[in-house]
This record gives structure tokens, C-alpha cells and sequence, in this order.
């Protein structure tokens, strides 16, 4: 790569892209082949919780030649923090951007390639720097949702990460019952990867963000959609974190390419190189490919047919008789979920007796048969739980405060008493989500963000391979930030009326083995229609582990598959199995495996 002036022009011609920096504007052209994919202002704003900072007296340094690359650092006055520093670096493959600070308070919205939400309507806001211009035709996101939406225009506001931000009066979501609109929703794959991709024509180019473990003490990164006065990128800390001294934001990169899942895989690439993510820690166990079996479509079936709440019907002599009836079936499933709800409260882990009289007897007929077991769980729940182990709102506990060494204590309890008493091989975790975008939460120790959710999920997984080494934890969180705490990713829910439902999971498990996780529950819920469910079905060993959640009928239609169904369907786990290798024989309580 190569950089000539032109006038006030700096050109940084690269591999990939062309970079056209404007000294006295302090903006760059992003171009790719001739196409202008975006602009971008060279500095960015830092907020407080109460205030939009403003700055002043920009000065632009030197492009100075660094390595393979070069790199081109500004400074300011702030009128909130004492220093201001904004670097950037250019790569034959890549262009990064972080921001720096020194100073004392807490922190608002950073925002990357912008300097505040731009509004709808009006003049463009004042203040050095501006916002984002994009040339690009479509927006692609990797955050799967309800409407199996994908692509968008531009124009459309987008959330990745575990809530809502909601910086543009999006409806959000404040608890998994709550109302929301289906291309919006954030709790399947949560976090995604937080990256967006533009494309013009051919040409795609992603902007994402990445920070060192420990420091994503944030929701969501934000992209307020292009608006009047352009399109905003941020992070938003509420105040929860509190700087005292230098303070360094994410960076943020740009990666290049011919389609939207190339850039994505060069923005994971450089998450996993730059120390952005983390590894895994246990490898595999053989079991965790067994096909899967759950009760919670069928449980939504009795809530139908007989009322009340599917999470009624989660009952030892329920699923003992659902085996009994896949058994008979001849179904060779390795892995039994026992769902939503099998404890007395979400939060406490506890057995509901009434429920589950004899919980540690049923699992141990199921290993006597070479079977796993996994509970399902939701995460850092409040209910069943001591108030002295909870964040707290406004006087009242919330939710578990896994930031409190007595909720960890009393979790790990919990996880030992349930695999090494109960007999359990593992969770099933959902309804994952963190601490609402609220002032005021109390927490034990200051704890906010995407790194609250993956505290709880590290106690999860730490406590389950202490207590047995080939645990399974079935995860929904494909950032890489979580690789060191799921052992496989579920694909997750569909919506009622999905259709072209092998497609659209295709796409899903695409961009989770791009994220790093080669092991998929393939999920199968919910089951839509008949003919979508028969559909999946036959394509799932093809996308990752196979995986039933009925025993009678479609939770959505109600249709009943024929014998001949669920006789194929015997014939295609059994050749799956054969194809990877498992070739224990199920249901025999003389089998035995490693």
C-alpha cells in the first residue's frame, strides 16, 4: 500500500480499499473500486450520562509509516475531559479507529464515526466532527430475529448485543414476554457478533467493534440508522462505568470484501487475533452429537389443549411417557432437555418436588440407557432467590447479582447439587438477557453490560466441567467474547409462521461457525407447519445436531405427522448417527458409553 497528498488531501491507497482523508474537513472517503461506500468524520464524541461533550481546536498530526501500514492521530479540547486523542490505522486489509480520554467521571454514549444520535428531522447538529454519510446501498446484520430479517435499508436503526438500546424510540423489549417487533427483537442470538455490513453492489464493507474481555461493560453497539444529518455508531455505558484517569474506547474496524459473509468472517478473524475474544476451553465429548430430544413444543401442546401454561406440563410422568412413545418410534436419541419448568424457581435451581418427585431415579434410567441429561435454565433469574443475592432497583430486587460472591457461592451449590447429587450432564440455557438500560441498579460490585450476562454464563460452565469434564452447556451467545463458556450454540427459536424454515437455518448455523462454534443444536422450535417442520427435519444432520421438541403434534397447526413420518425420521437419525460415528446402541439399559 501507498499514500499521496493531493492538495488537502491525503489518498491512502490499500489492498482492499482507498482512503481518501481531508485535512481541513477532517473526513474521510471510504472507497472500494471506485464506489464511495461511506464518509466518515475523523474524530468522535465521548459523553457523560447528562451531557453531549463538544470539542474544539482539532488538530490533525501526521500520516506516519508504521510496519506494514500507517497511522494518522488527532487531538482536541473537550468540554468534558481533560484530554482527548482519536488514532488511526491503516492496513493493506483494514482500516481501525479508537478513541482515548483522560479525565474523571462516568461515561454516557461513545460513539465511533459520529458525535451524537443524529435527529430525524431539522438542521444538521453542531459540533466538530459530524456524522456518518453512507453511499451504501443495504445494511446486513448478524443479529437473527423473529422475522428472519437479515437485510435492511439503511435507514433502518439497528441493535446488536443483549438489549436494546433504543436510542430512536424503537419499541424494546424489557422482559421475554414483552411485546416487539419481530425484526427487532434481540433475544436469539444474544450477543451476536457486533458488526454491520454494507453493501453497494458487489462491494461490502463491515464496520464492527472489539475490546479486551473485561471491558464490554455495555449493552449493545448502536447504529441509529442514516437520518437527515447522517447515521451514528455508539456504545452506551449509563454511567456504570467510571473513569479516573486514561480511558480507551473499542476499537473499531473496517474489513473489506465481495460479500456480506467474507466481511464477517474477516471481522471475527481479527476479534479472535487482536485478543477480542476468547478460546475454548474443553474439547468436545462424543455424546454432545447425539440427537436431541425436548418436551417444550409438546408441552405447548398440552397448554393448548388443555389450558394453563406450557411450563405446567414440564412433569416427570410427562416426559417419562414422551420417551416411552419415542422409544417406541424407535427414534435413537442420545440427549434429553427436560425444559421450562422442572424447578420451583427460575432462579434458585431448586427441584420442584411436586413436579419431579423422583428427578435423580429418572436420570439414572436414562444413563442405564446411554443417555445424557441436560436442564434447561434461564439466566440470573429472580425468582426463588434470597433478596440479599439481587441487583436492586428503586428499593426492590430485580434479578440475581452475579457481580456478589454469595449468589456465586449459592449458584455453585446449586450446579454441584444438580449434576453430582441429581445426576444431571449439563444446562440448556435461555432467556438470556443483562441489566436494563436504567439508572440507579445497585449492584454488589460494579458489574454492567454484555459482561454481566457472561459472568453468569461463566459460572455456569465453570462449575460444570469442574464437576464433570464433558458436561454440556447449550448457549445462545455467538460473540467470541463467549467461546470460553459454551460448549455448543443453539440456532434457536423460529417464529410461528416462518417459512423456507431450512433456508432460514441455514443462514443461522452459517454465521455461527463463522463466529467459531462448529457444534449446533439445530433446534425445533417453533414448529411452524407440518410440512416446514417435515421439511427441516430430513436437512438437519446436514446443518448440525438433530433435534425434536413434540411428541403428538405441531405446537402452531396442530397436525399430527403420519407413522410413515416419524419411521423416515427414525431412518435418518440412525444414518446420522452412523455417519458420525455413534454407534452405541440407545435404549439398552445394559449400554454403556464414554
Amino acid at each position: 500500500m501507498h499514500q499521496r497528498i493531493f492538495g488537502k488531501s491525503i489518498v491512502i491507497e490499500a489492498d482492499r480499499y482507498v482512503g481518501r482523508v481531508h485535512t481541513e474537513t477532517l473526513l474521510i472517503d471510504i472507497v472500494r473500486e471506485g464506489n464511495l461506500i461511506c464518509q466518515l468524520p475523523l474524530v468522535a464524541g465521548l459523553a457523560q450520562p447528562d451531557r453531549e461533550e463538544q470539542l474544539s481546536d482539532i488538530q490533525i498530526g501526521p500520516l506516519v509509516q508504521t510496519g506494514a501500514g500507517y497511522t494518522l492521530d488527532l487531538t482536541a479540547t473537550s468540554s468534558l475531559w481533560a484530554g482527548r486523542r482519536f488514532s488511526w490505522c491503516f492496513m493493506p486489509d483494514q482500516i481501525s479507529f479508537q478513541q482515548h480520554a483522560v479525565g474523571q467521571g462516568p461515561l454516557g454514549r461513545c460513539y465511533f464515526f459520529s458525535n451524537r444520535i443524529p435527529t430525524p428531522w431539522g438542521a444538521r447538529e453542531a459540533g466538530a466532527g459530524g456524522n456518518t454519510q453512507i453511499s451504501a446501498q443495504r445494511c446486513f446484520t448478524p443479529r437473527i430475529n423473529h422475522a428472519n430479517q437479515l437485510y435492511h435499508d439503511i435507514a433502518m436503526p439497528q441493535s446488536l448485543g443483549i438489549l436494546n438500546e433504543a436510542p430512536v424510540g424503537r419499541i424494546i423489549e424489557s422482559d421475554p414476554g414483552a411485546h416487539f417487533l419481530p425484526e427487532q427483537y434481540t433475544r436469539l442470538f444474544c450477543p451476536p457478533p457486533l458488526m454491520l455490513a454494507f453493501g453497494l453492489g458487489q462491494c461490502w464493507a463491515a464496520i464492527g467493534i472489539g475490546d479486551r474481555p473485561g471491558n464490554y461493560l455495555f449493552n449493545a453497539l448502536e447504529y441509529s440508522g442514516v437520518r437527515f444529518s447522517g447515521a451514528s455508531f455508539s456504545v452506551d455505558y449509563h454511567g456504570y462505568r467510571v473513569i479516573d484517569g486514561p480511558f480507551a474506547s473499542p476499537v473499531a474496524a473496517l474489513h473489506f470484501g465481495y460479500s456480506e459473509y467474507e466481511v464477517l468472517d474477516q471481522h471475527i478473524r481479527w476479534v479472535y487475533a487482536a485478543g477480542y475474544g476468547t478460546q475454548q476451553r474443553f474439547m468436545e465429548a462424543t455424546w454432545h452429537r447425539e440427537p436431541i430430544v425436548c418436551g417444550w413444543a409438546e408441552q405447548g401442546v398440552l397448554a393448548s389443549n388443555l389450558g394453563g401454561r406450557a411450563a405446567d406440563y414440564a412433569t416427570q410422568a410427562y416426559y417419562e411417557q414422551w420417551i416411552a412413545i419415542w422409544e417406541a418410534r424407535g427414534l435413537p436419541f442420545g440427549t434429553i432437555v427436560i425444559d421450562d419448568k422442572w424447578q420451583r424457581g427460575y432462579g434458585s435451581f431448586d427441584i420442584d418436588t411436586a413436579k419431579w418427585p423422583d428427578m435423580p431415579g429418572f436420570i439414572a434410567r436414562q444413563h442405564a440407557c446411554g443417555r445424557k441429561v441436560l436442564l434447561w435454565v434461564p439466566g440470573h433469574h429472580r425468582e426463588g432467590l434470597a433478596d440479599e443475592l439481587c441487583v436492586y432497583y428503586a428499593g426492590q430486587p430485580v434479578t440475581g447479582d452475579v457481580s456478589n460472591p454469595q449468589y456465586e457461592a449459592f449458584l455453585r451449590r446449586q450446579i454441584r447439587y444438580l449434576m453430582l447429587e441429581v445426576g444431571a450432564d449439563g444446562f440448556k440455557e435461555d432467556w438470556i438477557g443483562g441489566l436494563t438500560a436504567l439508572p440507579g441498579l445497585v449492584t454488589h460490585t460494579p458489574l454492567y453490560g454484555i459482561e454481566f450476562l457472561r459472568r453468569f454464563q461463566a459460572i455456569l460452565y465453570d462449575e460444570a466441567h469442574a464437576c464433570k469434564p464433558d458436561a454440556l452447556i447449550e448457549t445462545q451467545t455467538p460473540h467470541p467474547l463467549f467461546r470460553d463458556s459454551s460448549d455448543m450454540l443453539r440456532l434457536n427459536d423460529l417464529w410461528f409462521g416462518a417459512r423456507n424454515v431450512p433456508a432460514v437455518m441455514r443462514e443461522r448455523a452459517r454465521i455461527a461457525r463463522i463466529a467459531g462454534w462448529p457444534l449446533l443444536d439445530c433446534d425445533n422450535a417453533s414448529s411452524t407447519s407440518l410440512p416446514e417442520w417435515w421439511a427441516y427435519m430430513q436437512v438437519q444432520p446436514a446443518i448440525g445436531v438433530p433435534s425434536l421438541y413434540f411428541v403428538t403434534a405441531t405446537e402452531s397447526t396442530f397436525e399430527q405427522p403420519s407413522a410413515e413420518h416419524w419411521a423416515y425420521l427414525a431412518a435418518i437419525w440412525r444414518q446420522y448417527r452412523s455417519d458420525q460415528g455413534l454407534q452405541t446402541q440407545l435404549g439398552d439399559p445394559l449400554g454403556q458409553r464414554s
